[in-house]
């Protein structure tokens, strides 16, 4: 997995990169209000960690993008010269 991420500091933009293998994922459920769940995904790397939370909002959205992108793929074909 990889991050990457433009932070504004000190009046200049810094573009950081991170990234690592996914350990684990948790989701997260409010009992009481159903909008403020959210699913937060833990990773580590060689030398970072991190963990990136989306809502449930966020994450339902995203499922729907990637559900739409993911029926294209027919076939998976390896090649070697």
């Amino acid at each position: 997995m990889k991050i990457r991420v433009k932070k504004l500091h000190d009046g200049r933009i810094i573009k950081l990169e991170s990234g690592g293998e996914i350990k684990e994922v948790m989701i997260h459920e409010d009992m009481f209000d159903k909008e403020k769940g959210k699913i937060s995904i833990c990773f580590r790397g060689h030398r970072n960690s991190g963990i990136v939370e989306l809502t449930e909002k966020e994450a339902n959205e995203l499922y729907r993008t990637l559900g739409s992108k993911i029926n294209l793929i027919k076939d998976i074909k390896i090649i070697r010269g």
